[in-house]
């Protein structure tokens, strides 16, 4: 059953709540406690990394918790509920420091452990039964498809609306009384505002979330006898990790998407270092990152109907890929000098085109998840859409770890300072970071392209 667009769109309000939330952490969090509070970075990484493990075991156990769940409002929205308010909680009280632990170091590494804990927990209990929610929104195949554009493309517009708005709303930099200039992200109560703001629109998206797709919330206490079976944790998740057709596109969202961490790990060095963009210049390619990513998610709708969805995900993984490669072509052999018009346009071009084919193959691969659970249900008669969400969350999350650690570890391998000045890095480096984010996702991508041919579902296959 096709659900209308109004209600799709309302659906996809939870996802501007995940936008605001984690994008919002990932942009400020490390900047805040380091910059305005004093905390050294090594401290303030750790402490934000804590949560991944963490993550991996939480995400399958609220997955499992939702399947069985039985109330009058059904399984998902009870815990789309509680956690919003959890998260909503605590990312505002992750930017109200006490004024008692400002400068503290390990007080304020202990506060910061337990705050990011408990924020990750609450985006965990909101975000996998939000997630699969959406796979029982649009039951359909081409449904699913357009339910996973939606979520992409609100998450670019809350990031462009929230944390990449940010810096003109809370942080310009002012002037003290003696005339010296004070950088806005040097004020704590800056954070402490913004907070404040993401915290109640996020929590207000899930409201409408709530009301938007209340015709989901289907009456699981009259589930027939079979459907109320209790199933031991570990047993269930074993058997979900048995589909084959799951731990393929699992191994393929895994791939994509660290490969997505590691270009979004270094771009930032890159657009200064290597392409010596002015400040302008660095803003507009920034920009089209996500205005890349939100037209990928509008075409994957699109093309999933014209080439099926294994088709969108080799279409858009093989356009990121040869973007790529064209980056690497034109700039790490010298073909296009740098800080030429030529080179701004071209990068730019190639650099959104890269995020628009990644921007295609993430929600068809999301959405091909979905047909998995779907299939299953249609199988076995019982509901493991909570299941699967949560390792498609796993998937997604020890990427974004592993992509993180491992930026790290090329940046330390081939001695790149973050820093230093732009001008005193040896060129060398500087060329082996342009290697580094030119190459090593294409390498990632075309894993997963392999991969993904080996997928066997089809239209055809899940009509019959």
């Amino acid at each position: 059953m096709n659900s209308p667009l109004p209600k799709i769109l309302g659906y996809g309000l939870g996802e501007c709540a995940y936008s605001l939330v984690m994008n919002g952490l990932f942009g400020f969090a490390m900047l805040y406690y380091t910059e305005a509070l004093g905390l050294k970075p090594a401290l303030a990484g750790l402490a934000l990394s804590a949560s991944v493990l963490w993550e991996v075991v939480a995400d399958p156990v609220m997955g499992h918790i939702s399947d069985r769940t039985r109330s009058r409002y059904g399984r998902r929205h009870p815990w789309m509920l509680l956690g919003a308010l959890v998260m909503a909680v605590c990312f505002y009280f992750l930017w109200a420091v006490p004024a008692s632990l400002h400068g503290q170091a390990l007080p304020l590494f202990a506060y910061l452990v337990a705050v990011n804990l408990l924020l990750r927990t609450g985006v965990t209990i909101f975000f996998v039964p939000y997630l699969a929610l959406g796979f029982e929104v649009c039951p359909d195949y081409e449904g699913r498809s357009k339910v996973q554009a939606v979520r992409q493309v609100m998450n670019m517009a809350a990031n462009f609306a929230g944390p990449a708005l940010a810096w003109s709303f809370f942080f310009r930099d002012s002037v003290g009384p003696d005339g010296a200039k004070i950088l806005g992200t040097s004020v704590p109560q800056n954070f402490t505002r913004m907070g404040l703001v993401f915290a109640g629109a996020s929590f207000l998206c899930v409201l409408a979330t709530l009301w938007f797709t209340r015709r989901w919330c289907e009456d699981t206490r009259r589930l027939p006898t079979e459907a109320k079976k209790k199933e031991p944790f570990f047993s269930g998740l074993k058997q979900s990790f048995s589909d084959p057709c799951l731990r393929l596109m699992l191994l393929v969202v895994f791939l994509l998407c660290t490969g997505m961490v590691l270009v979004g790990s270094f771009q930032i060095y890159v657009y200064v270092c290597f392409m010596r963009f002015a400040p302008g210049q660095t803003s507009l390619a920034h920009g089209s990152t996500m205005i890349g990513m939100a037209l990928g998610g509008i075409l994957s709708a699109w093309l999933a109907k014209k080439l099926e969805k294994k088709g969108a995900v080799l279409a858009g993984g093989l356009l990121s890929l040869l973007c790529s490669v064209g980056l690497a072509m034109l700039f790490l052999t010298g073909w296009v000098a740098v800080e030429t018009r030529t080179a701004f346009v071209g990068f730019i071009l190639l650099h959104g085109l890269f995020w628009l084919g990644n921007g295609i193959a993430l929600p068809s691969c999301t959405a091909m998840v979905a047909d998995v659970a779907g299939l299953w249900l249609r199988r076995t008669g019982v509901n493991k859409d909570g299941a699967y969400s949560a390792l498609f969350s796993v998937a997604l999350k020890s990427a974004i770890a592993l992509g993180l650690m491992g930026s790290g570890g090329v940046l330390s391998a081939i001695g790149f300072n973050p820093g230093a000045a732009a001008d005193a890095r040896p060129p060398e480096v500087v060329w082996c970071l342009g290697c580094a984010t030119f190459l090593l996702a294409p390498l990632l991508t075309a894993f997963a392209l392999v991969a993904v041919m080996r997928y066997p579902l089809s239209r055809q296959m899940l009509e019959e």
